[in-house]
Parts: C-alpha cells; structure tokens; sequence
C-alpha cells in the first residue's frame, strides 16, 4: 500500500511539472531603453518609454480617434497578467484603461481603474467590451463595477494581477512591495465575446501614468498572488536575455 501511495505522489509530482513546463512568458518588459518592438506596436501620441518606466501622458483627444488605442504585438488566450502602476495628477488624478484580448478592429475587453481622489466613479475597477467600429457596442459591463478592498490614490505605486482563464476573469491588487495580492473582484462573460486578442492601452485627454514590471504569461496559474520566491525575479529577466 505504502508503495502505491509513492507511485501516485511521483506521478502527480511529474504531471505539475509538466504543467509548469508548459507554461510560457510571453511578456517580460521592465521598459528600460527604447520602447521593444518585439513586444509593442504602442501609440506615439502617447507611450513612451522613459526612465524605465512607460509613461503614458494624453494631453488631448477625446478618446474616440485611432490614435487615442495604442497595442501590443502577443497574441493570447489564456493569460496571467502583473504590473505595476502609478497615477500622476496632471492636473487631475488620471484613470488607467487597459485593454485585453484586444484587436486593432475595435473588439476588445477594457479595465479602468479609478482612484480614491478620481472623478467619475472614484476607488474603482470597472469592465467595458466593444465589438467593432459601432461605438454603440462599447458597453458597461454595470453589474461587475467593483471598489478596491483598500484606498488606492493617485502618486503611489501598485502592482495588479489580471487572470484570465476561458471566459472567467480576475483582479487582484496590491501596494507595490506588499507580500500577498488581495482580491477585488471575479466575473464571467457567458457569451465569450473576446477569446483572443493582445493588451493595449486606451488613452483620453488628461491622462498621466507609469506602467513598469509588465509580465504576461499564457496561464493564470503563473502570477504568484503571495509572495514572490527570493530570486525569481532576476531569473525571469536572465531567461528573457538568452
């Protein structure tokens, strides 16, 4: 008997591993240097990578034009998603409005985060869809409008975690050094709008913001929502360089 529970525990031990094998970074962007085009086909109105971080600053525009969408270049399904962010105040507090399983026709799921010192609707993630050209189906996703757990502010750095896996999505937030990760909110789409696309970026007048640390992975399973093991950091950005 003992020797068939090791047998299993040996079997379920190389079947994660072949899990974790399977996965893949497909993003790892600290934005150091230039803006990578292997990675991003961003928006010249407005990315910039500057002093390590993507700054992205919108003085005018009404969101409605081409150049108010900016893109990157990896295809997803599935996907894990961290990063860090820092709203400025110029001269209001900015919204940040992350696009996911986006194309450039306008299909896409949209994130805005609010802050506590916002307007509109402040201390918030809400969730929107589009579904091309008619701007009639970029919609409110009302019902899924959800408040941090804690007070998120405008000139302070956090690092958020977007899981999605099939038609089920999750955020999870946290100040940017804290250890764990705590959750907002989970949601399902049942019609499955969106099943592939790229991340992108929408942009309005008066927004000013950084993006740093963006990781993204094919599977939710790889963002580590407690604390980061000691060193696994710096070997994502070693395996990145070889």
């Amino acid at each position: 008997m003992r020797k068939i529970v090791i047998l299993f525990y040996l079997i379920m031990s190389i079947l994660l591993l072949c899990q974790v094998s399977d996965a893949k970074l497909l993003v790892a962007d600290d934005f150091k240097g230039k803006l990578n085009n292997k990675y991003w086909k961003g928006q010249d109105e407005s990315w910039q990578a500057k002093g390590g971080q993507l700054e992205i600053h919108r003085e005018g525009g009404d969101g409605n034009g081409e150049v108010d969408f900016g893109y990157g270049l990896i295809e997803f399904e599935d996907f894990g998603l961290r990063l860090d962010f820092h709203l400025l105040v110029d001269p209001f507090p900015s919204k940040m409005e992350l696009l996911f399983r986006a194309n450039i026709d306008y299909h896409f799921y949209q994130l805005i985060i609010t802050p506590a010192d916002g307007a509109g609707r402040p201390n918030s993630a809400r969730w929107y869809k589009r579904e091309g050209n008619d701007r009639g189906t970029w919609n409110e996703y009302r019902e899924h409008r959800a408040e941090f757990p804690f007070e998120v502010v405008s000139k302070q750095w956090y690092t958020i975690a977007l899981l999605g896996s099939g038609n089920n999505f999750e955020l999870y937030i946290k100040n940017q050094g804290d250890l764990v990760f705590e959750k907002v909110y989970e949601w399902t789409d049942p019609k499955n709008l969106h099943p592939k696309g790229v991340l992108g970026i929408h942009t309005n007048q008066l927004q000013h913001y950084y993006i740093d640390n963006l990781f993204l992975y094919d599977n939710p399973n790889e963002v580590n929502l407690a604390v980061e093991p000691e060193g696994k950091l710096a070997l994502t950005w070693a395996s990145l360089k070889q």
